[in-house]
């Protein structure tokens, strides 16, 4: 399996990450030090202040660093249950317009994660998620929100995009829903979207999940258009009419 990770824009949103932490704890650190001088209107609020933007900036940071400084990123957990696949499986984080795309002679998907632990349910597009005192705790940070149609928008997202760059080249996109945090407690009942966990994610692609093969010539047009878009160069789409570019 080939694997095109956006390297550049992780590192750079996890130093931001690093800052706004330590910028956040910073902020914290003073608006606890005005609130130990004599109290005067302006103290107070310089105190409620530094505690409201030290908490944002704070939990800010540490959500950041969930997903670009840990080890293993959400991109690697993905990278990591696809290995095994061959070189005609192209694997790309955070290069396209929608962040995990999967080229394959069976199609292309668009993964959708999520990073929440506890109690999940989902029946057809409806989510459900028992409320814990951590949960409560973290609610500043990404909440589960409606993965079914955050699924759909990136699938149709990245449709939309092919069509744009290749006009009339109208590939499908396979969605689905994948949980990272192997503490998550899922029970799922006639999903509108697949919703997977890495361990699954290999079988369904060779079983349920499996599309209809793409074309030889189609898999090497929409491989051209994904390495340029990674790279940052312009894709000259060789089906074009003679005279017409994008």
């Amino acid at each position: 399996m080939r694997v095109t990770t956006n390297t550049t824009m992780i590192s750079r949103r996890r130093r931001l990450g690093t800052y706004a932490t330590f910028a956040g704890l910073g902020i914290l650190l003073a608006g606890m030090i005005a609130s130990f001088r004599p109290q005067n209107t302006w103290s107070i609020w310089i105190s409620l202040g530094s505690l409201v933007l030290g908490f944002a900036l704070a939990q800010y940071g540490n959500h950041s660093l969930r997903r670009w400084g840990r080890t293993p990123r959400p991109d690697e957990v993905v990278e990591t249950a696809l290995k095994g696949f061959d070189d005609r499986f192209h694997y790309y984080a955070w290069s396209l317009p929608v962040p995990y795309v999967l080229l394959s002679p069976n199609g292309v998907y668009s993964f959708t994660l999520r990073d929440q632990t506890g109690q999940i349910s989902v029946t057809g597009s409806e989510w459900h998620s028992k409320l814990s005192l951590m949960r409560i705790f973290l609610w500043f940070q990404e909440g589960l929100g409606n993965p079914t149609r955050e699924a759909l928008e990136n699938a149709e997202r990245l449709r939309q995009w092919i069509l744009k760059e290749a006009p009339g080249f109208d590939v499908p996109v396979q969605p689905a829903i994948m949980f990272i945090d192997p503490r998550a407690q899922l029970t799922i009942t006639d999903p509108t979207v697949p919703v997977l966990e890495p361990k699954g994610l290999k079988k369904w692609l060779r079983g349920s999940g499996r599309g209809a093969s793409l074309k030889a010539a189609d898999y090497r047009r929409l491989e051209a258009l994904f390495n340029a878009k990674a790279a940052g160069e312009e894709y000259s789409d060789p089906a074009a009419p003679e005279g017409q570019t994008d």
